[in-house]
């Protein structure tokens, strides 16, 4: 339940957020980071049920039957999530405020059919070509990085601009090379849905070799940045993790589902309790 229900993913919000507060040397903003957990167990419910497919309980994943076995449920987690949403959102600041709204409605339109076709029904943003991995990064880091920053500008706090566009940067190329495992798996059900997505688009191999180099890319440019070397070590040890489970399929052959919704989504918490575990050890010293 904890897994399908999306109240783990929800956690991963947290801790990105979390993340954000320990990498820019702030105060943790506990409403915020309950809104970021609130609004993403939220869109992801309500995304999921806008994907409805026409037959769940035949559907080959065992996440697709559970969800649409406990609709009820998810439909009564969205709503209280919401509620909360909306009761943080009325203690922020108008730019915070407006940066929630954009990640809400760039949230919905991707998958909210809008979009005219000639001859065809309409269609959500995932139709675009290539589209949704980064997509669903930008939305992440908007989420986890700039609500955060926005609210942080409020109370005085002061911002170095270049941290956070790094830190954006990191989080941007760390979200993607994570979601592409998924992306690969879900190639026949989004050729289907004619979704063109990039393993569609360039294949499985080399889509991985896209994963290899944008991870890659993140450990190194961590490795360079000017942060404590225990902070570097904590987070490219992340990442070196996170490259051994997307390239060992014998991890994923013998964990099915788990591999992706614990396993990998569980890399964005083990960044946040890896760097604030090396800023504990560092107070006690």
């Amino acid at each position: 339940m904890l897994l399908f229900s999306n109240v783990f993913i929800s956690c991963c919000a947290v801790a990105q957020g979390g993340l954000t507060y320990l990498l820019l040397g702030w105060p943790f903003d506990f409403r915020i980071l309950t809104m970021l957990g609130c609004a993403t167990l939220a869109l992801y419910n309500f995304s999921m049920i806008l994907a409805r497919p026409a037959k769940p309980a035949e559907s080959p994943f065992r996440r697709v039957r559970w969800i649409f076995r406990h609709e009820r449920q998810l439909w009564l987690f969205t709503l209280i999530a919401g509620i909360v949403v909306i009761l943080m959102l009325i203690q922020l600041h108008r730019e915070s405020v407006f940066i929630c709204l954009l990640v809400g409605i760039l949230g919905l339109a991707y998958n909210v059919p809008f979009i005219p076709l000639k001859n065809e029904k309409p269609v959500g943003l995932r139709h675009i070509p290539g589209i949704k991995l980064f997509y669903i990064a930008l939305v992440w880091v908007l989420s986890c990085v700039f609500v955060p920053v926005g609210e942080a500008y409020h109370a005085g706090i002061i911002i170095s601009w270049t941290q956070v566009l790094q830190l954006a940067a990191w989080m941007f190329l760390f979200i993607v090379g994570i979601t592409i495992p998924f992306d690969i798996r879900d190639v026949y059900q989004d050729r289907h849905y004619g979704l063109k997505t990039i393993p569609i688009m360039i294949g499985e191999r080399n889509t991985y070799l896209l994963c290899l180099m944008l991870l890659l890319i993140q450990a190194v440019w961590v490795g360079v940045s000017g942060y404590p070397i225990e902070i570097r070590i904590a987070l490219i040890s992340v990442t070196l993790v996170t490259t051994g489970l997307v390239f060992m399929p014998v991890v994923r052959r013998s964990t099915g589902e788990y591999y992706y919704f614990l396993l990998l989504d569980g890399m964005m918490i083990l960044q946040f309790l890896a760097v604030y575990g090396v800023i504990l050890l560092d107070g006690f010293r």
